[in-house]
């Protein structure tokens, strides 16, 4: 069967690389589990960044991650839930919201440290085995469309 979004070339870039990450955050979040952690795939550079602060607001977390705030408001809540973090009101605002690992959080925050040693090692190994540095790619496409978004380079042709 032919794959209809490839079919369509460039066209649909961005869905092709939503795929691709589906499928890697499927793949790791299924490992995570197995390794009996809490963190949801998708938020483990979330609770790095808390560890590494030990204190930190929901604006900074965004910034840092370049996330949306209210993505990582919802996230925040979510690490709650499951006992990865504690939020609590910054005495000297108290509109601004702080967010500190709990234990369960520091444990976790080790264990992904380890992991993400093992699959970063794995990445290397994969892009060496398809020719491509695939990040070192991304970040020279990032910088290219930071340089001359899309509207401007379609003007060009239209």
């Amino acid at each position: 069967m032919v794959d209809y979004i490839e079919s369509h070339g460039n066209a649909f870039l961005a869905h092709r690389l939503r795929r691709s990450s589906d499928r890697v955050v499927d793949q790791v979040g299924t490992m995570l589990s197995e390794m009996g952690l809490d963190v949801p795939p998708r938020g483990a550079s979330m609770l790095l960044l808390i560890d590494d602060q030990r204190q930190i607001g929901v604006v900074e977390i965004s910034r840092h991650l370049r996330l949306s705030h209210p993505l990582i408001v919802r996230m925040a809540r979510e690490f709650q839930e499951r006992g990865l973090v504690n939020i609590n009101s910054d005495p000297s605002d108290g509109r601004r919201r702080v967010l500190s690992p709990t234990e369960k959080g520091r444990r976790e925050a080790v264990a992904l440290r380890d992991f993400n040693s093992k699959i970063g090692a794995m990445f290397d190994d994969v892009f060496a085995e398809i020719g491509a540095p695939v990040s070192s790619i991304l970040d020279q496409f990032d910088a290219a469309l930071d340089a001359t978004p899309i509207s401007k380079r379609l003007a060009k042709l239209i």
